[in-house]
C-alpha cells in the first residue's frame, strides 16, 4: 500500500510542476542509486525556465 501512495504523490507532484512551468530542461546526467533493492535516481540536474 505504501508504494502505491508514494506513486500517487509523485504523479500529483509532477502534474503540479508541469502546470506551473512551461519548460523544464535536463542539464546533466542522472546520478543513479547504487542498490540491489532500489532502482532510481539520486539526483538529476534540471533548469526550470520561468
Amino acid at each position: 500500500m505504501g508504494n502505491r501512495v508514494a506513486e500517487m504523490q509523485l504523479r500529483i507532484l509532477w502534474e503540479e510542476i508541469m502546470a506551473r512551468f512551461d519548460h523544464i530542461e535536463v542539464v546533466g546526467e542522472p546520478v543513479r542509486v547504487m542498490s540491489n533493492f532500489v532502482q532510481g535516481c539520486e539526483s538529476l540536474p534540471v533548469r526550470i525556465a520561468a
